[in-house]
């Protein structure tokens, strides 16, 4: 919105009002408590009591709950601990099978291509068996320690193993070799292995520890379980492709009772990682998992879970193990567990959260103990509903109570917190308008009221600079007569045959489009440049920058104005187009409150303000849009192009002045080779050499100034000025 220049004293009382109001009402609160506090008070002392109920029905339900989730997680053990044990089940009954093939007579033990046929239809027949591998010697007797002592001739081995590949089978024959061993490989239904056949040279097969120690004397006829460990045919692997395994081992014996040899059956523990997990119905948030009597983690049915040495024995390494876990199988070590005494419940805490443990030996193994641990939080899940619908009732029982309290404070509130924003915005002198209404009278008054003064106060903007009167409440003093000398730039801009335009609009189409072009030209001036706008004299404008505040580069800002306002005219849509002429010129004037005392401008006045005003009026002279002062061009700098236009002694002034013609920005092409080749015509004009410069301006006819130049030159030409000095006097405006 334009603003002029006005001030009316009696405006400032409606400031005011807002800012006592405010801080009557903040020294009243100070004092005493809201509204607001009262109701929250008493809402918290509701819910405090509330609360307590509440507590006590959880208190009463949690010793519940927390033995029917100890049931569930006793049952949930014992079913997994049925399906590793129902798995592991499978390499005895193997065995047995085996045994009673070559008892029975059906199998000759020494006979490799029998040996193979039979270990391949076991494997085919057990699908989680990873491997069967039979080791074959004549023994000769037992030394003092029980170990076993076997013949030089024959040993060997026959084994069948599952490849690497889904659906590959592998044959493996230990043969003796030459004073050593040889083994050959031969696939079986091979699925993409690459090769179907190799041979390596390999070590004695009776003297791996699961040939030796079930063929000793101390277990002779008995099943050995192993831990885990890594497969013995994936032994020249490397360990990134290694499978894991539980192997079970017992010496088998002839039709005739002699020793025979052993078989070995390689359960492979994905096959168990796959058992171990929470069974249907118990939900994911249990992490079940299979451990040893140390602590150290077999499985928890994770298959990419890495697999690493731990003294001897292959376990998961605590690094990939979360932390809660870590803390269950802590704990294992002091459960104590018995063939007795095979299940235990307790808790632990981690990091302010409670978990709930189960731990179950599994039997006919080494001691490995399955474990279940669950966040205490997922049994709570059914006492947690019902304390939240608990505090539903609770609610809605309290809205009832407090309902027409609580509309009664929002109302309340409501309209106290409008009084304050709006007075906070008085504050910061920010008027705009708003809506003043409330349920309360007296508070809809003291809204009505504050619309009132700022009402005023936006009416009061249209006369007068807001930045002026922001510096002037800031200041805390009031508008007085008088001012101070400061560096500003000013601008004066009239419409060219303003006159001729209006006798041919209706009253009604000149009023929209003055308005129009006044209000572009205002925002340019005012907020894009960050002029002001000191009046508007019909048509005419005059802005000054550099005040009320002080800005970098105000006579830059000028030009800058004057450029984009210059376009303003042929904007606005109507015909003929407002074309404007502007004068420019910087110097020091006096800026301040000019009038009476009850009635005042804030504007400039001097020399510099009167010089703009008459360079403006120069325009007609030169036929130019933009006539600029030296001042104006120093100041600017090199952002701007202009041409030297004259050296004048404007009407009223004896001194003369070298006056500009702004042609635009540096770089936007407003300078020509025209302008250039004035400027030099003008050179020899300001030296007295009128024939060339006439020569050199007689190709400018189409340029207003060099016409005017090329006319005053063939005058002095013919009549020669007496004390020629280059300056050209001017009798009118």
């Amino acid at each position: 919105m334009p603003s002029g220049g006005n001030i009316f004293l009696s405006g400032d009382s409606y400031l005011r009002v807002g800012c006592d109001h405010l801080k009557n009402m903040r020294t009243l609160n100070g004092w005493r408590p809201t509204l607001g506090q009262v109701f929250l008070a008493s809402f918290f002392g509701l819910t405090f009591l509330l609360g307590g109920l509440l507590f006590v029905v959880l208190e009463s339900s949690k010793e519940t709950i927390s033995e029917s989730s100890r049931r569930l997680r006793d049952q949930a053990s014992e079913v997994v601990a049925g399906k590793v044990t129902q798995f592991l089940s499978g390499a005895p009954a193997v065995e047995r099978q085996f045994q009673a093939s070559v008892q029975s007579g059906l199998l000759n033990p020494r006979n490799p291509a029998e040996l193979e046929r039979e270990l391949l239809l076991l494997l085919a027949a057990n699908p989680g068996v990873g491997e069967l591998s039979f080791t074959f010697a004549d023994i000769v007797g037992y030394d003092d320690e029980g170990n076993i002592l076997l013949a030089n001739h024959p040993r060997g081995q026959v084994s069948t193993v599952r490849g690497q590949n889904e659906g590959e089978i592998w044959s493996q024959q230990v043969a003796e070799e030459n004073g050593g061993f040889r083994e050959h490989w031969r696939a079986n239904g091979a699925k993409g292995s690459g090769e179907n056949e190799k041979e390596a040279v390999v070590p004695d097969p009776t003297t791996h520890p699961t040939f030796s120690t079930p063929a000793s004397k101390a277990y002779d006829g008995e099943i050995l379980w192993s831990d885990l460990h890594w497969s013995q045919i994936d032994a020249g692997l490397p360990e990134s492709k290694r499978r894991v395994e539980v192997s079970v081992q017992q010496s088998i014996r002839d039709i005739s009772g002699h020793f025979a040899g052993v078989l070995r059956v390689g359960l492979l523990a994905k096959e168990i990682e796959a058992a171990v997990g929470a069974p249907a119905g118990l939900g994911d948030a249990h992490e079940v998992f299979l451990c040893d009597p140390r602590g150290r983690l077999i499985t928890r049915g994770v298959s990419s879970d890495l697999i690493r040495e731990d003294d001897g024995d292959l376990r998961v390494p605590e690094t990939v193990v979360p932390n809660e876990l870590k803390e269950a199988l802590r704990r294992v070590s002091s459960t104590n567990l018995t063939a007795e005494r095979m299940f235990e419940s307790g808790r632990l805490s981690l990091n302010g959260r409670e978990y709930l443990t189960t731990f179950r030996m599994l039997p006919d193994t080494q001691d490995w103990i399955i474990g279940i641990l669950v966040p205490e939080s997922f049994y709570l899940g059914s006492l947690v509903e019902m304390r939240n619908r608990f505090l539903l009732i609770c609610l809605a029982i309290m809205a009832l109570i407090l309902g027409m309290g609580a509309l009664v404070l929002r109302a309340v509130q409501g309209a106290n917190a409008q009084i304050v924003r709006e007075s906070m915005k008085m504050n910061a002198l920010e008027f705009a308008p708003a809506v003043a209404a409330s349920p309360f009278r007296d508070v809809g008054e003291v809204l009505e009221s504050l619309e009132k003064a700022k009402a005023g106060m936006r009416a009061m903007g249209k006369y007068a600079p807001l930045d002026l009167v922001r510096r002037l409440y800031h200041e805390k003093r009031d508008p007085v007569l008088g001012g101070e000398t400061v560096e500003i730039a000013i601008l004066f801009s009239d419409i060219k045959d303003f006159t001729t335009i209006s006798e041919k609009l209706l009253a009604d189409q000149l009023a929209l489009a003055l308005g129009r072009y006044l209000e572009a030209m205002g925002k340019i001036i005012q907020n894009e440049t960050g002029g002001m706008i000191d009046k508007f004299i019909g048509d005419a404008i005059m802005a000054l920058w550099n005040v009320p505040e002080r800005l970098e580069g105000f006579a830059a800002r000028a030009c800058e104005a004057a450029i984009r306002c210059r376009d303003v005219g042929t904007q606005t849509g109507m015909t003929p187009a407002f074309v404007t002429r502007f004068g420019l010129h910087s110097g020091k004037a006096v800026v301040g409150h000019f009038g009476s005392p009850d009635r005042m401008n804030y504007t400039a006045i001097g020399d510099a303000v009167n010089l703009a005003s008459r360079l403006e009026g120069l325009n007609k002279i030169y036929g130019t849009t933009i006539i600029a002062s030296a001042h104006i061009r120093a100041e600017a700098g090199k952002t701007f192009e202009f041409r030297h236009l004259d050296r004048v002694a404007v009407k009223g002034k004896s001194e003369a002045i070298d006056i500009y013609e702004l042609l635009g920005k540096t770089g936007d092409g407003g300078r020509t080779a025209v302008h250039d080749e004035y400027e030099r015509a003008f050179c020899e004009y300001s030296e007295g050499k009128f024939e060339a410069a006439i020569k050199r301006l007689e190709s400018l006819s189409d340029d207003a100034p060099s016409a005017l130049l090329h006319e005053r030159c063939v005058g002095y030409l013919q009549s020669p000025p007496a004390d020629w000095n280059g300056v050209f006097r001017l009798f009118r405006k």
